[in-house]
């Protein structure tokens, strides 16, 4: 029975050869798009499942007050909470170990200079306790000792090529000229998805107990570095609530008398929060794998709804077949099992080309893919599994329909040759409502994608407040080591002596950070100190204000001075307000206080300029001066003219750095590109959602096709008769696209206040956003109308050029 289905499905399928490939073709861009779309959200759902204790185990990050959070924690505060917190079981500290640029190993009477390695931390023992690794050699306690690294196998083969895991146990690898670190222990690669999946490991001893900690300064309760990360495992019956009071109480008794709304307080995140938590350091919300979910069923849909239509339109022409096949006895049951035969065939070959289209949806969402998906996830059991539940679900979703409108055909109606009319059962309405709501679907979509487009153009081409083009800016090694600031002085001294450079300047940070660094600070002003949290700083030197031509309201640049015990400050105007003051001159010359001392005289008061992305708003902000000491960041200011010397001149630069730092890579960046790179991810949004617009119109216009086709079938006889009596093409036209035109404009109307939902709902995020008027809306239904109007058109003008005496004559 079942080869019988399958021989006549496959007839019928050969026999309607434009309408299969049209079904075929939707059903596999349906079905493609959504496996992309699953294979990105199995992806993301997999991190962190695989550490034994995961529900247990949980990160102390950094909340400000009501400033934000930030992933990291005081240097501190980790031993206070194994010495003074209870319940709690294990306590990690791990240090990000970024501020290495380059190793050696000693290699024959030379050494090996290595430029780059895989992620690297400082952690102690602790840490393999929470997050276990396969050791190959060594194990845990190898941490306990200080200039000790512990190597991922692969990096086995990057600092010791050739070399067995047992022969490199011993041998010493050197930091920066200056850190020597002696391997003791080799651990097999993470193979599972983590956000902590590190390379290497240097015993946290190492950074804490040497010189090497003092180059992110002296370790306080207020000063967070989110390079500093601590983990810990709570213990028998004890409850998160209870740690997270008496982690609260420790913070309470070790940041002094502050206001709630401005202290700094550690808090718990559950290590399943870690990877979705967009307001700490997350890789992706969970809300945005559900919106990806929802627009994966929604091409699905579609799919499922243009094979409704465009198989219902078939239906007349197979109103005979189903007529002979009930008269010589067939029950309907018989005959919905052939059309979901025949449906299931269609899709599972939907499917097949599915897959084949997979690598290339992969590749047009490259932006929008994690790094770690590879087509390889595609052939696992559980995408099989997830492809053969979607055609089932297809089957039946798309064949179900079709199958009880041709059983409902009457015999002796269809042998008569009178029309096979739907009307009265409402499925011809049913129709227009499934193409109203494909259409709704594809306007949404339209306008939002618009909606993104004018967003993305206005923050690209806003006001930042400073200039962007024309500058080059790149880290500068070493920090404030005593090599790092002999070498900094002297690159400075020479890129300012060279030809096509304007302007040189050295400084902690540009002036829109994809970041931040706050400090609190007390100001002294009318005999009185009032103190503020959360301030985002800069030091920078005389050279940062005109090199990016950053505004003053009142005051003058900062000065730098080695003789003056007083530093100088700039606030921006939002600072200033925060003040509670109006008059610039009313801040200028008052002083910010440390302890009863005055510490930096506030000089000038500038014009606001965006301190970070333009998701943020504008943030009270200081700026420093400073000796070209603490400043790890060069930026130089090019003539902006004269852009065909650039190349020249950034090759000079380059020459001057690496002479001066031959074992550091010169890296840089022009400013304004920098800039734009803080909007990838809404660009990689903008991206996916253009390509689910482009296939959701063009699965609503094979959806319209159907029904056009549809309703030409059923008229045939009239279309004829009507030309026969002088109707003009266009008039038939008209006549046929009439309705439809009204779908699409009730579609039309329908979206709009979707669409002006979500629009509103994702600018939302933004605090600097753009207008929506009614113009795009507009604008974007006419474009929509234009669409179907043209696919109306061609399909139309088919039937009404048709000869009128083909479709008079009886069969």
């Amino acid at each position: 029975m079942i080869k019988k289905y399958l021989r006549i499905a496959l007839r019928s399928l050969k026999k309607n050869k434009s309408t299969s490939v049209i079904n075929i073709l939707g059903l596999a861009v349906g079905i493609s798009a959504s496996l992309v779309i699953f294979l990105i959200v199995r992806y993301d759902f997999s991190f962190d499942k695989w550490e034994p204790h995961r529900d247990e185990i949980y990160r102390v990050y950094t909340k400000y007050g009501e400033m934000g959070t930030n992933n990291g924690i005081s240097l501190l505060a980790p031993r206070a909470i194994a010495d003074k917190v209870s319940g709690v079981k294990t306590v990690a500290h791990i240090y990000d170990a970024g501020m290495l640029n380059y190793a050696k190993v000693a290699d024959g009477p030379a050494d090996k200079l290595i430029k780059s390695w895989g992620s690297t931390i400082f952690a102690d023992r602790n840490y393999f306790a929470l997050f276990p690794y396969t050791w190959l050699v060594g194990g845990p306690d190898v941490l306990s000792n200080r200039n000790t690294i512990v190597l991922a196998k692969s990096e086995v083969k990057i600092f010791f090529p050739g070399e067995s895991y047992n022969n490199v146990t011993g041998r010493v690898i050197t930091f920066e000229d200056s850190i020597p670190l002696t391997v003791r222990g080799v651990v097999d690669d993470l193979q599972e998805h983590s956000d902590f999946a590190y390379k290497n490991f240097i015993s946290l001893s190492t950074f804490m107990e040497t010189p090497l900690e003092k180059r992110q300064g002296p370790p306080s309760w207020s000063s967070v570095n989110g390079a500093s990360q601590c983990f810990i495992r709570l213990g028998g019956v004890i409850t998160p609530a209870s740690v997270s009071r008496q982690i609260k109480d420790l913070y309470v008794a070790n940041t002094g008398k502050v206001e709630e709304k401005y202290r700094q307080m550690g808090l718990l995140q559950p290590l399943a929060d870690v990877h979705f938590n967009m307001d700490i350091d997350g890789k992706v919300s969970r809300s945005s794998l559900i919106n990806l979910s929802v627009l994966a069923f929604l091409l699905l849909l579609l799919a499922a709804i243009n094979f409704i239509n465009l198989s219902t339109a078939q239906s007349t022409l197979r109103a005979k077949e189903i007529g002979v096949r009930k008269t010589f006895g067939s029950a309907n049951r018989y005959i919905v099992y052939q059309f979901l035969t025949e449906t299931f065939v269609l899709t599972v070959m939907a499917t097949v080309l599915a897959i084949m289209l997979t690598p290339f949806l992969l590749h047009i969402f490259s932006g929008f893919v994690p790094e770690g998906l590879s087509i390889t996830e595609a052939f696992s059991p559980v995408v099989v599994l997830f492809l053969v539940v979607t055609v089932i679900v297809v089957t039946f979703l798309s064949g179900l329909y079709p199958a009880f409108v041709l059983t409902r055909f009457k015999p002796i109606a269809v042998m008569r040759n009178s029309p096979v009319s739907s009307r009265k059962s409402g499925s011809a309405g049913l129709r227009q409502v499934l193409t109203v709501a494909q259409f709704v679907i594809a306007q949404v979509f339209l306008i939002v994608v618009v909606v993104i487009g004018k967003q993305i153009r206005y923050i690209m081409n806003k006001d930042l407040g400073f200039r962007k083009d024309a500058i080059v800016s790149f880290f500068i090694p070493g920090g404030t080591s005593p090599n790092g600031k002999s070498s900094k002085a002297v690159l400075y001294n020479e890129l300012k002596r060279m030809p096509g450079i304007q302007r040189v300047s050295i400084s902690s940070g540009t002036p829109t950070l994809n970041g931040f660094n706050t400090t609190s600070l007390s100001w002294r002003h009318e005999g009185k100190k009032a103190g503020f949290d959360n301030i985002h700083v800069r030091t920078a030197d005389e050279n940062y204000l005109p090199l990016f031509n950053i505004k003053l309201l009142a005051g003058r640049n900062i000065q730098v001075d080695t003789t003056r015990k007083v530093k100088e400050a700039m606030i921006n105007e939002t600072f200033m307000h925060n003040m509670g003051v109006t008059d610039p001159g009313k801040v200028i010359g008052s002083y910010f206080v440390a302890g009863e001392t005055d510490s930096s005289l506030i000089v000038a008061v500038m014009k606001d300029f965006s301190t970070m992305n333009l998701h943020n708003p504008i943030l009270p902000t200081v700026v420093f001066s400073d000796t070209r000491s603490w400043g790890y960041v060069m930026s130089i200011l090019l003539y902006p003219g004269q852009a065909a010397s650039w190349p020249g001149t950034i090759g000079g630069i380059g020459e001057k750095f690496s002479t001066l730092y031959p074992n550091t890579d010169f890296n840089y960046t022009f400013y304004d590109e920098t800039l734009n790179k803080l909007y990838d991810a809404d660009r990689r949004l903008s991206t996916l959602l253009k390509w689910a617009t482009g296939l959701a119109i063009f699965i609503s216009c094979l959806g319209l096709l159907g029904l056009v086709s549809f309703m030409a079938n059923q008229r045939t006889k009239e279309i004829g008769i009507r030309k026969v009596l002088g109707a003009s093409i266009a008039s038939i036209i008209s006549l046929l696209s009439r309705s439809l035109i009204k779908l699409v404009l009730l579609a039309s109307v329908i979206a709009f206040p979707f669409a002006w939902y979500f629009s509103h709902k994702w600018l939302d995020d933004f605090a600097f956003k753009t207008s929506i008027g009614w113009l795009i809306f507009v604008l974007c239904a006419a474009g929509m109308l234009l669409i179907a109007l043209l696919v109306l058109w061609m399909r139309t003008f088919r039937s009404a050029s048709a000869n009128p005496v083909l479709s008079l004559r009886d069969e």
